[in-house]
């Protein structure tokens, strides 16, 4: 379940990472937010940081299905913001996590993005 993002986002498990990819032949994490919105038919920006500006806030408890959360610090970056992934419900979200792992989905709760996390969107669609 999940809503259209989360459900088209699972289909494009496994897909390539490519820094700077925005189709299903290989995303960074930015551009499968960005590819998955606009198969809804929301536009997005096209980095993290840029990303955080659209849609409306939301609390780590009030999360949602298709929310995109954020994360800060996980690579050297000029950009507060450094990573972003869609939530799919149970604490968990899904991501192009890196050049080895693909596109993936990873736990809220874990320790590595629970200590990066920043914040979360809502995204209107």
């Amino acid at each position: 379940g999940g809503g259209p993002v989360s459900q088209q986002a699972q289909g494009d498990l496994g897909t390539g990472y490519s820094y700077g990819g925005a189709s299903p032949n290989g995303f960074d994490c930015s551009g499968c937010t960005q590819y998955c919105d606009r198969l809804i038919g929301v536009s997005s920006n096209r980095t993290a940081q840029q990303q955080y500006s659209n849609g409306v806030a939301v609390n780590r408890d009030a999360l949602q299905p298709g929310d995109l959360v954020f994360f800060y610090g996980t690579y050297a970056s000029v950009d507060q913001i450094t990573h972003v992934g869609i939530y799919l419900g149970d604490g968990n979200f899904i991501h192009a996590a890196n050049s080895n792992s693909g596109v993936i989905v990873s736990s809220l709760t874990s320790g590595y993005y629970s200590s990066h996390y920043y914040g979360a969107r809502h995204i209107l669609g």
